[in-house]
């Protein structure tokens, strides 16, 4: 078996403004020369963007280019040193590594054996928990490396998983929206959409993975109208922002047909208690980043622009 090194878990999970010990474990099997052996600590929250740019050249041929923008927000950043010497820069390292090669260096020479090291991390309180979505992320990893002179540095690294905080859900309430007056129709609707007024009230406005929301719909219109269909799912909208450019991803949970209204004139309700189904990240929001999520309800209209209107919800993971 060749040289390894291996962090373990720790004994007890990462808990904000908490020191946890963690193990690392150098398993020698052959004898190894060693520079140092140092250990990085790191939570923060990333984001990324995609945006594009253009170029022309002298023959006035455009070329688009697309860029990835990626940026962190440090929460916690703890650098140890376990053996050795410190991180040297490249040039030093060169040189260290030349003076090796002669019989010199500064290193020190591990016997075949396990060496165990520990190093102490530390959250600070008020730490976001973790969090992956298409566009942003938050993690906290520990990261460990044997500086090897003339030869392959062992690497390790273990991510941790940091649970939300207890009690820092909103308050739970009803939410009511309707259409066109809280957001407009917009030009696409002006034109395309058939002249109706929607209403839907949610009985709960914070939800969990796996739960039901009971909700009601309401729909006027004063011409006849065919509607073939209702529609609800809950849709997510994930916003992030790196380097000055803005991004966004959809979530979307599979639609259930709540309803067949027909032909309708006058005021038409449907009552339907819709599955929560967490397609996507949780509610979250970070400095450069937020998810969030909506009931929504859609209007299948035949040959016309389908209505839908949609309700603010805080879902939570299970």
């Amino acid at each position: 078996m060749p040289n390894q090194l291996t962090i373990r878990p720790p004994a007890a999970p990462l808990e904000r403004g908490r020191t946890v010990a963690v193990p690392i474990v150098l398993s020698v099997e052959q004898a190894l020369k060693v520079r140092g052996i140092h250990a990085r600590f790191w939570g923060a929250e990333e984001t990324q963007a995609t945006y594009t740019t253009t170029s022309t050249d002298s023959k006035g041929h455009t070329t688009t280019h697309t860029h990835t923008a990626v940026e962190h927000v440090n929460i916690v950043e703890q650098q140890s040193v376990l053996a050795g010497n410190e991180p040297q820069g490249f040039f030093r390292s060169l040189g260290d590594a030349v003076a090796t090669l002669f019989g010199g260096g500064a290193h020190e020479v591990f016997a075949p054996g396990e060496y165990p090291f520990e190093i102490d991390v530390t959250v600070p309180g008020g730490a976001p928990p973790t969090h992956t979505g298409q566009k942003s992320r938050v993690f906290y990893e520990l990261s460990a490396r044997v500086d090897v002179p003339l030869g392959f540095d062992l690497k390790a690294s273990h991510a941790f998983e940091l649970a939300p905080v207890i009690g820092t859900e909103p308050e739970v309430q009803p939410v009511h929206v309707r259409y066109p007056d809280d957001s407009g129709r917009g030009l696409w609707d002006s034109l395309f959409a058939p002249d109706v007024r929607i209403e839907l009230a949610l009985a709960t406005d914070t939800a969990r993975h796996g739960e039901v929301i009971d909700g009601i719909v309401v729909i006027e219109s004063e011409k006849p109208l065919s509607v073939r269909a209702l529609i609800a799912r809950c849709t997510g909208v994930e916003r992030s922002r790196a380097h000055g450019h803005d991004d966004t991803a959809q979530y979307s949970s599979q639609p259930v047909d709540i309803g067949n209204p027909g032909l309708v004139q006058g005021r038409y309700s449907e009552r339907f208690s819709l599955p929560v189904e967490l397609a996507g990240p949780p509610t979250r929001q970070g400095k450069l980043f937020s998810i969030e999520w909506f009931v929504q309800v859609q209007l299948d209209v035949p040959w016309a622009k389908d209505p839908r209107i949609r309700a603010p919800v805080w879902l939570l993971e299970d």
